[in-house]
């Protein structure tokens, strides 16, 4: 099971929702099959974003990675699976409503 990466506690103060939330909170879904997991990163980094608990080490252990793809284009996405995080690069595509990112990772 992957677990998502969230605040664990919201600051009351005069805080933005992209300020609080940003391009760190992912919420993540499965198939049935487990084999493709859909990573919903909350924002449109404006850089490379990595999500550690994809990486090979995590302690929710998803195992090796096959594919990472963004849904919605058939853009070719750089990405790379390391021990502690999966690393990827959005291609240049930035579409018009960027409140997030969804990525279907195929799982090996």
């Amino acid at each position: 099971m992957v677990k998502a990466q969230m605040p664990s506690r919201l600051a009351h103060s005069k805080v933005t929702a992209s300020a609080v939330w940003g391009v760190k909170v992912v919420r993540f879904t499965r198939n049935k099959a487990n084999t493709v997991v859909y990573a919903l990163v909350l924002g449109w980094p404006s850089d490379a974003f990595v999500i550690h608990s994809l990486g090979t080490a995590a302690t929710s252990k998803p195992g090796k990675i096959h594919n990472v793809q963004l849904l919605g284009t058939d853009e070719k996405l750089k990405w790379k699976q390391s021990a502690a995080a999966l690393r990827v690069e959005l291609s240049k595509y930035r579409p018009t409503v960027d409140y997030a990112v969804a990525l279907k990772v195929f799982m090996a």
